[in-house]
């Protein structure tokens, strides 16, 4: 049995001490062609810096190169260290194992594919602020499984890419404009002309509105309410500042409008209630304490 042992050991350490070379000179060979392709994506990404802004096409492209001379070294290294049937088996088998693969992880093939396409449609950059699903945030990065968004509130959300590309997706500062409205109600004895010229002014007034020729301000009847003829108000922004253009200057216009038009003696009154009372003949219960009357 001792004897047996020995043998064993002293086959097992021949065929390393044999073998070594071969598994140095291909580990040697695995990390020469890892740098070259480090080598390649780096200097393929310094060139498609100067001729395109997009980082996620680029970030994308990259890491492509990089994960195919990860490959082509892996099956190097395989051949050299004596394993050379074994990367043809692999390569021969590639169609059944991509079929079991496929229904294995199935999640990850489609958030790749749509990774994809996502990077070469690009239907949002870096920076773009985005929503799908209910999901609101700006595009942090994204990687061959997911886009990482992060939301106004702090939280980092990672969306499959697969979702991004099956859902609606509305990207808010695309081109830099939006539109936004508000509405503001006016008594019904008002003159709607007149508080729709000082309204007019006041957004023409504001520098922080955008202003050009075909995205100009404007105020139109929405409709004749109960107690108010209300007035929607619309108005241009840059969501470049999507916070501030959202929140802080749509809340300064609603405060300026709304002063202009106190200052201007229009009335804003709140909803009328009418009370009816099918009680004919019977008098209305009504009890009046001596502490509520006031005293003279």
């Amino acid at each position: 049995m001792k004897e047996k042992l020995n043998e064993s050991f002293q086959d097992f350490w021949d065929t390393t001490i044999a073998a070594a070379p071969s598994v140095l000179v291909g580990l040697i060979l695995f990390s020469i062609l890892m740098l070259i392709g480090w080598g390649v994506s780096r200097l393929m990404r310094r060139r498609l810096l100067k001729y395109s802004e997009d980082v996620l096409l680029i970030n994308f492209t990259t890491r492509a190169i990089w994960l195919i001379f990860f490959v082509f070294a892996f099956f190097v290294f395989l051949n050299r260290v004596g394993l050379g049937d074994a990367a043809s088996g692999l390569l021969a088998g590639a169609g059944v194992s991509a079929l079991i693969l496929g229904f294995a992880f199935k999640d990850i093939g489609e958030n790749f594919v749509a990774g994809f396409f996502l990077a070469f449609s690009r239907p949002f950059g870096i920076g773009d602020i985005i929503e799908v699903q209910d999901n609101t945030g700006k595009v942090a990065g994204m990687n061959f499984r997911n886009t990482h968004i992060r939301t106004f509130t702090g939280r980092d959300i990672f969306l499959p890419n697969a979702l991004l590309l099956k859902n609606p997706l509305v990207n808010y500062t695309r081109d830099g404009l939006l539109r936004h409205d508000f509405v503001i109600g006016l008594d019904y004895g008002d003159n709607i002309a007149k508080a729709i010229r000082a309204v007019m002014e006041e957004l023409t007034s504001n520098g922080k509105i955008v202003q050009e020729s075909d995205l100009t301000p404007f105020v139109v009847i929405q409709d004749f309410a109960v107690s108010t003829i209300n007035l929607k108000i619309h108005f241009w922004i840059n969501t470049k500042d999507f916070l501030g253009s959202m929140t802080v200057l749509k809340s300064e216009i609603m405060g300026q409008v709304y002063d202009r038009l106190k200052k201007d003696g229009f009335n804003m009154p709140a909803d009328i209630v009418e009370l009816k009372i099918y009680q004919e003949g019977s008098p209305i219960p009504v009890m009046i304490y001596e502490k509520d009357i006031p005293k003279s």
